[in-house]
């Protein structure tokens, strides 16, 4: 590998296939571990073992996850889980933050990476943003600045750097990056004042910051991870960052859709990005490489910017913790299912059921993720299409258990036919519970029901906690963390 090839090689990451090493993998500034690397704890061990012996120059390479918990969690088998960002939003709590950052940073530390991309510090603003959704910590800038900071503090203190994103924000816009650009036309001042807010507070002491795949009209028409007067202007120059600025993934469809992710990536270097992010496809890595290389020779690319992206990854390579024992003992176990327990939130009406009374009515339920049975074994579980399905053969179904309701609705705002569906039912059953079970953005679905709570996630963590709170009599605290028009 020649000095400019190592150059272009140590500023991508790459993920790739597979739970165990490839010596075909090249070698990288850095690897992103998805699900499909973690079946288990020790498999995902020994992969990163092997990955950290791949070096470019005298440093490890970074080895990076989206641990931010509830639905977005690569690893799951034998740690701790770890309810969404909104639910951590929904409790108010820094110093409970810092407790989950500290405790995922063990948990990541034994599976050998070295950086948490988390926390996000999208803002909620937008109901039919789902992309975003549970995974923001709310609404209101102060606290989900005060909420990121506590939490990347917990992931310094056990020693796993952070990763703030999605800059400079993906939450006002329900348009999906991963499939097409969104664009915010937004006003500068409002941007300033809302979305920035967060990324504002951290700037100047942050390791790293991820760009969003977005157009922030007020700051430029290309997208930001793209853009020198977003990044370079707006980040480093504006607000003091010092860090180095990742890409989120290039082969996204809002830049990389078809053959575009290497000249993307190229043009995010370009711009000021630093490490280069390729989720999915070595051979896109390899050949974003190339294309670095070629565009330093053809003078489109100054060889200084590239020097200087590659000394930023550099920096965090050599800041990565060395791993912990797989055997270690927690900080703070149990502090997953804690905050899940806390967030949950009452909107009106008494929070208790018993298990042998009821049934679960579960509309869109993931069937890889665990349902209320698995912490009430004697309750009905009745899982319903998230469209609805049939009504009437529902409410068939309901009365043949001669048992109380709990209706679990997911995103009812954005499904006509499950919020007739949750209509019918609190008309037949006065008495239901209604859970709003992600975004509480449907709670004005069920304004009817006399008992309604938010509960953030349909994660094991969530549930666990709902089930607290339902079954166990402990005494929820949340305030929902997000607005939510509900009349009263």
């Amino acid at each position: 590998m020649t000095e400019l090839e190592l150059l272009a090689a140590g500023v991508v990451a790459s993920g790739f296939g597979g739970d165990a090493f490839d010596e075909a993998l090249p070698a990288l500034g850095g690897y992103v571990l998805f699900a499909r690397n973690c079946p288990s704890l020790p498999v995902v061990r020994a992969l990163t073992d092997a990955l950290r012996r791949r070096r470019i120059g005298d440093a490890e390479p970074l080895v990076a996850i989206d641990q931010e918990g509830g639905r977005v969690l690569r690893l799951r088998d034998g740690v701790e889980p770890m309810p969404s960002m909104m639910a951590l939003g929904a409790t108010g709590d820094a110093e409970l933050a810092r407790r989950a950052g500290e405790q995922t940073a063990f948990d990541l530390r034994r599976a050998g990476c070295t950086m948490n991309l988390a926390p996000v510090l999208d803002l909620a603003l937008n109901a039919g943003n789902t992309v975003i959704g549970t995974r923001s910590l709310g609404s209101d800038p102060q606290r989900v600045a005060e909420l990121g900071a506590a939490y990347a503090e917990g992931l310094s203190r056990g020693g796993v750097l952070a990763c703030f994103k999605h800059f400079p924000g993906h939450g006002a816009t329900a348009i999906d990056s991963h499939v097409a650009l969104p664009v915010i036309e937004t006003d500068a001042q409002t941007l300033r004042a809302r979305d920035l807010l967060p990324f504002a507070a951290v700037a100047r002491g942050a390791a790293a910051v991820m760009s969003a795949h977005v157009v922030a009209s007020a700051f430029d028409r290309r997208p930001a991870s793209l853009s020198p007067a977003v990044g370079d202007g707006l980040l480093r120059r504006e607000l003091g960052f010092d860090g180095a600025l990742l890409s989120d993934c290039l082969q996204m469809g809002a830049v990389g859709s078809g053959n575009g992710s290497v000249p993307a990536g190229v043009d995010a270097l370009r711009a000021g990005t630093d490490l280069l992010l390729v989720s999915d496809d070595v051979e896109t890595a390899r050949a974003l490489v190339r294309a670095i290389a070629a565009a330093v020779r053809s003078g489109s690319l100054p060889r200084p910017r590239l020097e200087e992206a590659y000394e930023r990854v550099l920096r965090l390579r050599r800041s990565g913790a060395a791993p912990l024992a797989l055997d270690g003992f927690p900080p703070h176990p149990g502090v997953g299912r804690e905050i899940a327990r806390r967030a949950i939130t009452v909107v009106r009406g008494v929070p208790h059921a018993d298990p042998v009374a009821c049934c679960a009515v579960d509309f869109g339920p993931d069937e890889t993720r665990p349902d209320l049975t698995h912490e009430a074994p004697a309750i009905v579980h009745l899982p319903c299409p998230i469209d609805g399905g049939d009504q009437t053969a529902l409410l068939a179904r309901i009365a043949e258990t001669e048992r109380r309701p709990i209706v679990l609705m997911r995103r009812a705002h954005l499904h006509a036919a499950q919020a007739a569906g949750v209509a019918r039912i609190l008309e037949a059953y006065p008495d239901a519970a209604v859970v709003s079970m992600l975004e509480p953005y449907d709670l004005p679905v069920a304004l009817r029901a006399r008992h309604l709570l938010a509960a953030y996630g349909d994660d094991r963590a969530s549930l666990g906690g709902l089930a607290d709170v339902l079954f166990g009599g402990s005494r929820p605290e949340g305030r929902l963390p997000v607005t939510v028009g509900l009349g009263v």
